[in-house]
C-alpha cells in the first residue's frame, strides 16, 4: 500500500472521518480497495494478503527515526552506539560534551 492510502487513511481515523468519506478520499486519490464499513479493508486478494499486507490489530508504536537519535545526549557523551531506525542501522557518535557527531549505514 502506497504512503500516500495509509495517510488518507490515518488522518481520516484521526479527525473522526467516516468510513464513506475516507472511502471517497481513497478512490480520488485511486486507490483499487476501498474499506468495509467494520474497518476492514475490501478488494484484496488472499495473494496480496499473503504477500505482506495484514491488518494491523493494534496502532503500532510511533516508529524512530535517525533524526530521533542525532539529539545533544550528556549521557552518551564520547560513545558510539548502534542503532536501528525506520532508515535502516547505523552507527551513531557523540563527541565529548553529547553532541552528536556523525551516523554512519551500517550493512546488515
Amino acid at each position: 500500500m502506497e504512503k500516500i492510502y495509509e495517510n488518507i487513511i490515518n488522518e481520516g481515523k484521526k479527525n473522526g472521518k467516516t468510513v464513506e468519506t475516507i472511502n471517497a478520499e481513497l478512490k480520488e486519490a485511486g486507490a483499487n480497495f476501498h474499506l468495509n464499513s467494520d474497518g476492514g479493508v475490501a478488494n484484496w486478494t488472499e495473494a496480496e494478503m499473503a504477500e505482506g499486507f495484514v491488518p494491523a490489530e493494534i496502532e503500532p508504536a510511533d516508529v524512530r527515526h535517525l533524526h530521533d537519535y542525532m539529539r545533544y545526549d550528556t549521557e552518551k557523551a564520547g560513545e558510539t552506539l548502534r542503532i536501528q531506525c525506520a532508515e535502516g542501522v547505523y552507527d551513531v557518535t557523540w563527541d565529548v560534551y553529547g553532541h552528536p557527531e556523525k551516523a554512519v549505514r551500517v550493512n546488515g
